[in-house]
């Protein structure tokens, strides 16, 4: 099995190529790395910023660089020992007008070759069985009294425009275009005998290249003056005629629609609640084989070395699809899923990979820098703040509710309609049964993303999971006892082998929107509205969690090493709610919550007359002040137009929240109003910056301590430590698109260059901590120790270390041994709660405050954090590891 030893994120764009890349590989090498860690590279809509909108798997995207771009950087890399991991996205595509396989569905329906590439229910009776095209900006009637559509000739055929987007014509719609001729053109009237003649035929091979080979002839035919002439008056005559263009419409196998259409109604499945990515039939072997093409060829051309799946949660069968993704890229191809795990759940043990791209590491280093003591502060705080005192168990379920009734409820129609097609019920049951409403209770109270089982019976851990959904139906919603017992009957004891595939369709497909729902539900509106404390508002982690303790950690990290080894360790990626330093030094706020409660009441009665008829509402005005000082630039430094970041935040976070505005109906009043109240309070010299800053400064250097300690953590636990692009400085970037801002390499190679030509000093780095060199510095010595030793972090055994003393609750130390090679690794845990009134964080007498070490752990040690030498016996003193800096990374002398 391959082993990336480490792995480094781009973000491929039409701003960052290839070439930018190629550019950038001397630093990356002198930097490290084991492994670049590529976004999406396959053709996307154009202009993407992030790539998992392709349009076409089957080529590199044009607007980062070519194939033999490519096969050059590879053989840069491979001299440089660097690997190639892929993102690749196989559950969805663009929903664009370059996406080719989906306007060949639209201009032939059900006769197109790539028919059932796509996950489209044409059997619903939406616009009589055909499939929407949810981008008008208003309704269809409304778009085409003004004349915004209208029929246009572009090579290689007919089509309708709307602005800037257009769409195919069939067959049917030609001939009304052409037959509406003022004048007889025998070339034009050759061309509709021969259209009548092609819809005659059954073969759609013949029927396809038929309706090709019109086409050309058509664009041939429009380069004669005469025949160009009459398409046009043609064209002309029919857009000045908005009840042909109905009647045209009407004949497509698409209906033009409003956008917002999809949210009560909607015939195929998409991404969350994204109109413009429709997803993929990927269960069916006839699109994995095409879609893979691509990704098969460099993979044999040895231009990949592994591949990280988007939303393995969209797929039909997520376990099927990695069984035959191994079978087609072979055993020693290294493989990750993108997997949301909630908490307490387990990473499915069946599945051939490596293991997931570090959500739930990111979550669990988050929890151990957290002060679980503060949990009660924090939560008594946010009720008396906001007056509310919904459980956030109960919130979740109600923010799920919302997104289900009020934005999905297309996808529930489409589950409740399947469900009455498959006659899983006895027709009669359906007349005192609410079955719709128990399918969206089964959706909504499901606690996780997904299950997997597909196969009855399922796993014996799915089926308790099932009976405690339904279970907790009957307590809630008594009314719907008896449906819920009927449902559960037929998933968990009527599988009988006549049933079974049916039931199996059924709850497959319910498991394609519990994921969606859950991301839209929490991700991207309970985490912008329950903001007891933002830092655990994160993709991965939960609003719910509040501290992790130390013997927890280590129980998960043994698991880990033994489980997956190979993992990714993320603790940021372009999906991340806050950069990693920005929650590294929101979870300071833990250990020094009665000072930060005290000054967040003192900034709401200072800063209330900024506030315009109560606008911000105070749970917004604590979410801004959360997310100002775990963003709010290092002290000296750039301030890299924050302001200007913040309000954008603040817009975003609003309607994400969907309470005073939202993105469907965007409240001005509300979200300008908000904004002017971000500029009073960040003006300089205002009475806030003036409180403001004494304490960030405080905030700001006990978060740094937190960000190197995860850093450490990242590299030396279980897994593959993952840098995400430009995080070797401070991450203190907010929400996309803040996260995905271009990244200044000339700055970090010129201070990569100083760092290691210059031999600073420990002091000089600390002295000079906020221009994040010490960051640097850091991540540079521990890529480089990973490339040096890359089988004892794969294999080696993870030990936790007993530590004695004073401080004992704030150290956490632990080894990795492997035979005769040794690291020990000790970081501090809430340095602000013990040594609140220190400015120099590393100051603090340790006193007693000691290591245990294994019977068998050598005695002689070098801490390549200082560079000092240590001779121990069978403790180490944190005092003595932790003098100039308190981190440590003792090794094998």
């Amino acid at each position: 099995m391959h082993n990336p030893i480490t792995t480094y994120r781009i973000q491929f764009n039409k701003d960052f190529t290839f070439k930018h890349l190629k550019a950038i590989i001397p630093y990356l090498t002198r930097l490290g790395i084991g492994t670049l860690y590529a976004s999406p590279i396959f053709e996307a809509v154009p202009g993407s910023t992030h790539g998992y909108d392709v349009v076409n798997p089957l080529r590199i995207n044009p607007e980062i660089g070519t194939m033999a771009e490519l096969e050059s950087i590879s053989k840069l890399l491979k001299k440089n020992n660097i690997g190639w991991l892929q993102d690749i996205v196989p559950n969805h595509m663009a929903y664009h007008q370059n996406n080719a396989w989906l306007m060949d569905v639209l201009e032939k329906g059900k006769r197109s070759a790539y028919v059932d590439f796509f996950d489209i229910s044409w059997s619903a009776p939406i616009y009589n069985n055909r499939l929407m095209v949810p981008f008008l900006g208003v309704p269809f009637e409304e778009a085409l009294s003004e004349r915004q559509i209208q029929i246009d000739l572009k090579d290689p055929g007919f089509v309708f425009t709307y602005g800037e987007q257009f769409y195919p014509i069939n067959l049917h719609g030609y001939v009304t275009i052409l037959q509406t001729s003022y004048e007889p053109n025998d070339a034009i009237s050759e061309i509709i005998v021969q259209i009548k003649e092609l819809q005659q035929t059954d073969d759609d091979i013949a029927y396809a290249l038929g309706f090709t080979e019109l086409k050309e002839q058509l664009t041939s035919l429009n380069k004669s003056a005469s025949v160009k002439k009459i398409l046009r008056q043609c064209i002309e005559k029919i857009n000045a005629d908005t009840g042909i263009i109905k009647r045209i419409s009407d004949e497509q196998y698409y209906q033009l629609c409003f956008w917002q259409e999809t949210e009560k109604q909607i015939n195929f499945r998409r991404f969350f609640t994204v109109n413009g990515l429709i997803c993929l039939n990927m269960q069916l072997p006839t699109v994995f084989d095409t879609c893979h093409e691509l990704i098969k060829e460099l993979l044999d051309k040895d231009i990949i070395r592994g591949l990280r799946l988007d939303h393995i949660d969209g797929l039909y069968d997520p376990k099927g699809y990695l069984e035959r993704l191994r079978a087609l890229t072979g055993p020693e191809t290294y493989i990750v899923v993108e997997k949301i795990l909630e908490d307490g759940e387990k990473f499915p043990g069946d599945w051939p990979v490596q293991g997931s791209t570090g959500y739930d590491f990111l979550a669990t280093v988050n929890n151990l820098f957290t002060q679980a003591e503060s949990k009660h502060a924090f939560a008594g705080f946010y009720r008396e703040l906001t007056k509310d005192k919904l459980p956030i168990t109960r919130a979740i379920l109600k923010k799920k509710s919302l997104i289900l009734y009020e934005h999905m409820y297309g996808e529930l129609e489409n589950l409740y309609r399947l469900f009455c097609d498959l006659e899983l019920i006895n027709a009669e049951l359906f007349k005192h049964h609410s079955f719709k409403q128990l399918i969206a209770e089964f959706l909504i109270r499901c606690p996780v993303y997904r299950y997997y089982g597909n196969g009855f019976p399922l796993p014996a851990a799915e089926q308790k999971a099932i009976k405690w959904i339904f279970k907790s139906i009957r307590e809630a919603k008594p009314d719907l006892e008896k449906s819920a017992d009927l449902l559960e009957d037929i998933l968990l004891k009527q599988y009988t082998p006549a049933r079974s595939k049916r039931i199996l369709q059924f709850y497959q497909r319910c498991m394609q929107f519990t994921g969606p729902l859950m991301a839209k539900g929490v991700e991207d509106t309970l985490m912008y509205t329950y903001d007891r404390f933002i830092g655990h508002n994160e993709v991965g982690d939960t609003p719910e969690t509040f501290g992790l303790p130390v013997d927890n950690f280590h129980s998960i990290m043994v698991k880990r090493q033994q489980q997956w080894p190979l993992a990714l360790n993320a603790t940021a990626t372009h999906d991340t709610k806050r950069g990693e330093g920005a929650r590294a030094r929101l979870n300071v706020l833990t250990d020094i919550a009665d000072e930060w409660l005290k000054m967040v009441t003192h900034w709401q009665q200072i800063n209330a007359p900024h506030k315009t008829d109560g606008s911000p509402d105070a749970n917004d005005e604590y979410l801004l002040y959360q997310s100002i000082i775990g963003s709010f630039p290092m002290p000296g430094e750039d301030d890299d137009d924050f302001l200007n970041r913040v309000k954008e935040y603040a817009v975003k976070g609003l309607r994400e929240a969907k309470l005073h505005t939202q993105w469907a109906e965007p409240n001005e009043v509300y979200e300008e109003s908000t904004q002017k109240f971000v500029s009073a309070i960040l003006k300089p010299g205002s009475g806030f910056m003036k409180s403001f800053l004494p304490f960030f400064k405080k905030v700001a250097d006990y978060g740094i301590i937190n960000s190197l300690s995860q850093m450490i953590l990242k590299f030396t636990s279980p897994g593959v430590a993952d840098v995400y692009q430009g995080c070797e400085f401070w991450d203190l970037s907010m929400v996309d698109p803040d996260n995905r801002r271009p990244v200044d390499y000339d700055l970090r190679e010129k201070a990569l260059d100083a760092i290691v030509n210059d031999k600073i000093t420990i002091d000089t780095l600390w002295k000079n901590r906020y221009d994040a060199q010490i960051k640097l510095w850091l991540s540079h010595l521990l890529f480089s120790e990973r490339r040096a030793n890359p089988g004892l972090f794969e294999n080696s055994l993870y030990v936790p270390l007993t530590v004695k003393g004073k401080y004992k609750n704030n150290v956490l130390a632990f080894a990795r041994s492997d035979k005769n090679r040794w690291y020990i690794v000790a970081i501090p845990l809430h340095l602000a709660q013990i040594n609140p009134e220190s400015s120099k964080p590393y100051e603090l007498d340790w006193q007693n405050t000691r290591l245990i070490l294994p019977a068998d752990a050598p005695a002689q040690w070098q801490n390549i954090v200082s560079g000092k030498p240590h001779a121990v016996t069978d403790e180490i003193k944190i005092r003595e590891i932790f003098k100039q800096l308190p981190l440590a990374i003792l090794k094998l002398a």
